[in-house]
């Protein structure tokens, strides 16, 4: 019976600490879990806080601080055989959607050229907004020639965009002057990559709009 019974009490104190380690186990599962979670929870808000802050709010192009931070990265690499081609667009008679639609309407154009933009480009490339109407793109590794085909494919697929096959967004056919610069040396500044493909983009203006110019 002795026996009996301290086998009974060694089963008792066993299944005592058989619940006590998954107890301990499942306390640890739960914090482990609670820990991951806040982790994740931060780092999401981390993220969409970056995001925020290097995106224009409108069209969720990147912004002008992160173009020139990201372009100034790539120019201090570039050379012949790794040239950085820019673009500088604005959005032909963009005043006359806003004075006759509105702005919420002028609004939506720009998002859409915005999400026409972002699709034409490479994921290492960068589509940015710099002004009102005014976009620019940075395509890593690409000639003046590339360079040129990208904006002239841009130009055409907005120019052949009317109120009905943008389902709206645009109020009426809108069309873009776009200019080029191909820096292929690393001591080309920033400023004046933008500035060149900023003043070819003026000569698409000048001699009838809706064109692209390479800047020579």
């Amino acid at each position: 019976m002795l026996l009996v019974g301290g086998h009974a009490e060694d089963i008792s104190w066993y299944r005592a600490r058989l619940f006590e380690t998954v107890a301990t186990l499942i306390i640890i599962f739960v914090l482990l879990y609670d820990v991951f979670r806040l982790y994740r929870d931060s780092h999401l808000k981390y993220q969409q806080s970056y995001q925020n802050s290097i995106r224009d709010p409108l069209t969720r192009l990147y912004n002008r601080s992160y173009f020139y931070e990201s372009l100034n990265q790539a120019l201090g690499i570039a050379k012949p055989s790794r040239p950085v081609s820019v673009i500088v667009s604005d959005l032909d008679r963009f005043k006359r959607i806003n004075d006759n639609y509105g702005h919420l309407q002028g609004d939506k154009v720009l998002q859409f050229v915005a999400n026409l933009l972002m699709d034409s480009v490479r994921p290492q490339d960068i589509a940015a907004r710099i002004g009102g109407e005014e976009f620019v793109l940075m395509l890593a590794n690409t000639s003046a020639e590339d360079a040129y085909q990208v904006a002239e494919r841009i130009r055409l697929k907005l120019s052949g965009f009317d109120k009905i096959s943008s389902e709206g967004q645009l109020p009426e056919p809108i069309t873009i002057s776009m200019g080029v610069f191909t820096a292929t040396s690393s001591s080309v500044s920033a400023e004046a990559c933008v500035e060149s493909a900023d003043k070819a983009m003026y000569e698409a203006k000048e001699t009838g709009r809706n064109r692209v110019v390479v800047f020579k």
